[in-house]
């Protein structure tokens, strides 16, 4: 079961994000389909701290839009 799907940009690129509410995870899927663990054990629900996730699982160097 899943949360609402939103969109957030990082480094200039476009993220899906969502929360898993089964597995208490948030999760990040890039324009290329790569889906990565962003947040576990929790949810993330700041866009500031949803794009920071982002750049640290997916290693873009910044957090900036």
């Amino acid at each position: 079961m899943t949360g609402t799907i939103k969109t957030t940009t990082v480094a200039g690129k476009t993220y899906k994000v969502w929360s898993d509410f089964i597995q208490r995870a948030t999760y990040a899927e890039n324009e290329n389909g790569e889906t990565k663990k962003i947040c576990g054990g929790s949810y993330l629900s700041n866009d500031l701290s949803i794009r920071k996730a982002i750049s640290y699982a997916f290693q873009t160097g910044t957090f900036r839009k």
